[in-house]
């Protein structure tokens, strides 16, 4: 499902950028969606790994990978802007779509836990 939703962010920003700047953020978008990419199947791996051996570190496990996915995020950010640095319209715009590709996900991510929190109350 995050994949999922990492394809629609993709295909929405790529329309967004092109209706409001006229042209497609394609580095912007290509980089952020990795990004995501990259997160989301690493989250979801150790996800089933912990889920399967002790379901009583999922919260410390969200926590702990939440904590990463930050540090990584600003890390990707930093190395963006340095990279970039003479280029402020484009660091003003990957900002932006990395920006909402991130809180998109960490929104996901957290309806996820929940979900499944719950659904492990009930039983």
């Amino acid at each position: 499902m995050s994949m999922l939703l990492v394809a629609v962010l993709t295909a929405g920003s790529c329309l967004a950028t092109d209706h409001i700047l006229g042209y497609v953020a394609s580095n912007e978008i290509v980089i952020s969606s990795v990004f995501n990419l990259i997160a989301a199947f690493a989250f979801i791996t150790v996800w089933k790994k912990v889920a399967l051996s002790s379901e009583k570190n999922l919260p410390i496990l969200f926590l702990s990978a939440s904590g990463i996915r930050i540090v990584v995020a600003a890390m990707t950010v930093l190395v963006y802007f340095f990279v970039m640095r003479s280029d402020t319209q484009s660091i003003k715009i990957f900002a932006v779509v990395f920006m909402a590709f991130y809180l998109m996900m960490l929104v996901f991510d957290t309806w996820f836990f929940i979900k499944t929190e719950k659904t492990k109350q009930i039983k």
